[in-house]
């Protein structure tokens, strides 16, 4: 068997796949989008295999020296979408791939990030314990009781009593994997929709369009129009992305997604240590979670169901990736949207302008929030033109905006100017 094999060479002129021959105890092993482990020269370096060859070659190829996954890392999506990236971006091919992937599984020697494994203690039930010290009829009492206990919790008692008991089978050591963010959450009630919350809910469930723009007036309630297409959507089995411009966006709208969906989102952005990193991915890898909530690259989450890609505040810059590849959140969520045949909504209360000209020509479905939740009014904005101003040599401040601010201060109110 011949393979094709993209390496980890970040240099345009070598931007290609190489191929080598698999060892014969490697041939089961080895499937599109795994890494591998290759001679390169002098050196050993890991690459992502993108095609299996079947036929044979002439050329005197080197063999694999390895193979590193079992599971496939880039799915037939994501594999595609990586020369997506590569063309529209002019990018290197493994830049592209590489910015999908969590540290621990990009393709790249020497990173090694373990998993978190917890042990617990378990007590084999026994008609008699022979003899046994204080501390060991303590542990044993302890486990009688609570049945399975983090190892961690009995070594403050005895360590060596532990071991002693593990020679004796006695009792048993189990591994369990846990993840490194394991927030409790408590679910909550949901807040009552407003009759036009629903129109807008309603309308975009019922749509056959790919792409919306929800243009909502700041306190219009967009988030919870959010939280119900996706409730919609989990109820046909489907799976969704949110995306937020920024970090501390991400915890604040975590904890309200939190609240109504319990432990079913996974959590991806910078902030995050590459072991959390690495355990959110998996969590979306293995399916435990539908939900995915996080700044820009939360967009390549390897879900392969996608329902609905939301992306709030979508005029933001935080939107752009500054280094290479140079993507855009917005354009990767319109890419995977046609992929998955899921919908895209784009909210905001000031939209770009380029959003806003494609809704208006009809190429993105507009659906408007015009009203705040419990008819809240919006701050009365007064626009001065300084030009007339400054005929009258009000060089720095209005005459409107002196009388606004005393009157300001003869309420005792503050005042903050922007400059």
């Amino acid at each position: 068997m011949i393979i094709d094999v993209l390496v980890e060479l970040s240099n345009k002129n070598i931007d290609k796949t190489f191929s080598y021959l698999v060892p014969s105890q490697y041939i089961d092993l080895i499937k599109v989008g795994i890494r591998v482990l290759v001679p390169f020269g002098s050196q050993k370096l890991e690459g992502f295999v993108i095609k299996i060859n079947d036929s044979s070659s002439s050329l005197e190829l080197k063999e694999i020296i390895d193979v590193i996954d079992r599971e496939v890392i880039l799915s037939e999506e994501l594999l595609e979408l990586g020369k997506y990236i590569s063309n529209s971006t002019l990018s290197t091919l493994i830049s592209s791939y590489q910015v999908m992937l969590p540290k621990a599984l990009k393709a790249k020697n020497g990173v090694t990030i373990n998993k978190k494994i917890d042990k617990y203690i378990t007590l084999n039930i026994l008609d008699d314990y022979g003899t046994l010290n204080e501390p060991q009829k303590k542990i044993i009492d302890i486990l009688l009781k609570d049945k399975r206990v983090l190892k961690s919790n009995l070594d403050l008692i005895s360590s060596s009593s532990i071991k002693t008991l593990l020679k004796k089978k006695i009792i048993n050591i189990e591994l369990q994997e846990d993840f490194r963010l394991n927030d409790e959450c408590v679910l909550k009630e949901k807040y009552p929709l407003t009759s036009e919350q629903l129109r807008v809910i309603d309308e975009i469930d019922a749509s056959k369009e790919e792409v919306y723009l929800l243009h909502g007036v700041t306190g219009s309630g967009k988030t919870e129009v959010y939280m119900e297409l996706i409730e919609k959507e989990l109820l046909k089995g489907k799976e969704s992305i949110v995306l937020v411009p920024e970090i501390s966006l991400t915890e604040q709208i975590v904890g309200r997604f939190r609240s109504r969906f319990g432990k079913n989102i996974a959590i991806l952005h910078s902030r995050l240590s590459d072991g959390e990193r690495y355990d959110e991915y998996r969590k979306i890898k293995n399916r435990d979670v539908k939900i995915v909530v996080g700044a820009r690259s939360a967009i390549f989450a390897p879900f392969d169901n996608i329902g609905i890609i939301i992306i709030d505040e979508e005029h933001t810059s935080s939107y752009k990736q500054d280094n290479n590849p140079k993507y855009s959140s917005i354009d990767i969520a319109l890419y995977r949207g046609r992929c998955h045949k899921a919908k895209v909504v784009l909210g905001s209360a000031t939209p770009m302008l380029e959003t806003y000209a494609r809704a208006l020509k009809g190429n993105y479905k507009l659906i408007e929030l015009k009203k705040r939740v419990n008819d809240k009014e919006l701050p009365k904005v007064i626009i001065v033109d300084m030009l007339k101003e400054d005929k009258k040599n009000n060089f720095y401040f209005s005459k409107t905006l002196i009388e606004e601010m005393n009157i300001s201060f003869s309420k005792n109110e503050q005042v903050i100017l922007l400059l």
